[in-house]
């Protein structure tokens, strides 16, 4: 776990985050415990976290923000707390320190600036600091807390720099300018329940793009294709996965004849095992992640696209819903999430499974560039997945075109 936090302090340098002031550990802090185990700390004014209305959360962290086991992870409740599951005190800068990471609250809601703890059991541990979230508690209105804070250093980290647990395997969160990523159905007070907007991780006032100008307007996909979208939370695999649950019939277009209306489908029908509902995992009780994942003839993977998660929204109303209790469809008439229009996942008997993808450049954020990696190849194959380890599609033998400008491949 020392090698995460050693990882997102490369990071924040390697963001261009020079001449930063370290600062001693002599500094004053906010409050150190979420909730002493007495009911001091910032569980004072944020009563709601355990048991308030709009669903806990507690549960809306762990669930929404996918809080869950890893290879280096046993009991996700550690990223937050020092014993485990319900232990108390909460600090808000320390945590599991060997299987958590140690930073707790400030993981998410802070950002490393080389400073080390001054609070027992923390003492002398990597800290990570919120600088961002007392300016942004400031800006509310609330400067009571002001006396029992530091200094604000005059370096606070823009917006676009990821706090510690966004780089890492602890969550799903991944671009601090996503407010589709970090925003919550409930925020606590209740007042701000339908903002939808994420946070205001440098504190100046705005969150997340476009609001806030240290935020980019593109960034660089993963993948080596070209994309306007955030760097994506779900990667494919570098290769075809081999587990995949395979299709009678698959069909895969791309047309990238125009710039700015490049467009994507992608088909499987009759899909060999049978199918349930959960075998798609659950966008909408839980946030679920899906990308289409293209790989060319020798087996590369040259593009990734990529829709909303559970929980996210695609304008006023959520980007899933449930399809007559066998799977669920996604739509977002405005594609602004990665350009995707419309996703069905059916399942059934088998020989019955589907699912079907649409997807349209029309606001500049679908993944480009695929049609171009494709060009003359003979072969090429396509599979969706999901953030549960699920998988369905596999190879295209049959290709119709593949010009640089469009890609049009089946099965059989």
């Amino acid at each position: 776990m020392q090698g995460w936090k050693q990882a997102a302090r490369a990071l924040a340098v390697a963001l261009g985050v020079s001449g930063m002031a370290v600062l001693g550990a002599g500094d004053a802090h906010a409050y150190p415990y979420y909730d002493d185990g007495a009911g001091t700390g910032c569980v004072q004014c944020h009563t709601g976290f355990q048991g308030g209305p709009g669903g806990f959360l507690h549960a809306q962290h762990v669930f929404n923000f996918d809080i869950q086991s890893t290879p280096t992870i046993t009991n996700p409740c550690n990223v937050c707390h020092r014993d485990g599951s319900g232990t108390t005190p909460v600090a808000t800068m320390g945590s599991n320190e060997t299987e958590g990471g140690g930073l707790s609250c400030a993981g998410c809601h802070g950002r490393d600036y080389g400073e080390v703890a001054n609070t027992a059991p923390y003492t002398g541990l990597p800290k990570a600091t919120a600088w961002g979230l007392r300016a942004h508690h400031a800006n509310q209105g609330e400067l009571s807390c002001q006396g029992c804070h530091g200094t604000n250093p005059g370096v606070t980290f823009d917006e676009s720099v990821p706090p510690p647990y966004y780089v890492l395997e602890v969550s799903r969160l991944r671009d601090p300018c996503n407010s589709n990523q970090e925003d919550l159905p409930y925020d606590d007070p209740p007042d701000r329940s339908s903002d939808f907007v994420g946070l205001d991780n440098d504190g100046n006032g705005f969150a997340d793009y476009p609001a806030d100008s240290n935020c980019p307007t593109t960034t660089t996909s993963t993948t080596t294709s070209t994309t306007t979208t955030t760097t994506l939370p779900l990667a494919c695999s570098p290769a075809p996965l081999g587990s995949c649950a395979a299709a009678g019939k698959a069909k895969l277009q791309v047309n990238e004849k125009k710039a700015g209306k490049e467009s994507v489908k992608f088909a499987l029908a009759k899909l060999a095992p049978e199918v349930v509902q959960a075998d798609f995992g659950d966008p909408v009780a839980d946030t679920t992640a899906y990308a289409l994942c293209v790989y060319d003839e020798a087996d590369v993977l040259v593009g990734q696209y990529e829709p909303g998660r559970g929980f996210d929204f695609c304008g006023t109303n959520p980007c899933w819903s449930d399809f007559k209790d066998v799977g669920f469809n996604y739509v977002d008439k405005g594609t602004t999430i990665g350009g995707m229009l419309k996703i069905q996942l059916k399942g059934g008997a088998a020989g019955k499974g589907k699912v079907k993808l649409i997807g349209k450049n029309g606001t500049g954020t679908m993944t480009t560039g695929v049609a171009t990696l494709l060009n003359g190849d003979m072969a090429a194959t396509a599979q969706f997945v999901n953030s549960h380890g699920d998988c369905f599609g596999g190879a295209l033998p049959t290709v119709k075109k593949a010009d640089g400008q469009q890609f049009k491949a089946q099965a059989p």
